[in-house]
């Protein structure tokens, strides 16, 4: 799936005018399997996308976690 997220408010709030993200994602699990980020922030979620990964999380679990607003973590629902 991708999104370009540089109007999201995460982006807006730090001035931020170009930022897109692409998640791959197997539609027969609903497990990410890849991830393109570009922001300036997304250094954050690159650990918690690589751990989801890992464990074979689905987009469902990962999108039922809490994160700290205003923060690029707290977009990562919407992002899958």
């Amino acid at each position: 799936r991708y999104s370009e997220t540089s109007g999201w408010y995460s982006n807006y709030r730090i001035g931020e005018t170009t930022a897109a993200v692409k998640i791959l994602i197997d539609r027969s699990t609903d497990q990410i399997v890849g991830a393109h980020l570009l922001g300036p922030e997304y250094g954050e979620l690159v650990n918690t996308l690589g751990l989801a990964m890992k464990l074979g999380l689905t987009t469902r679990q990962l999108k039922s976690t809490t994160a700290a607003y205003p923060t690029m973590g707290s977009d990562l629902g919407s992002m899958l």
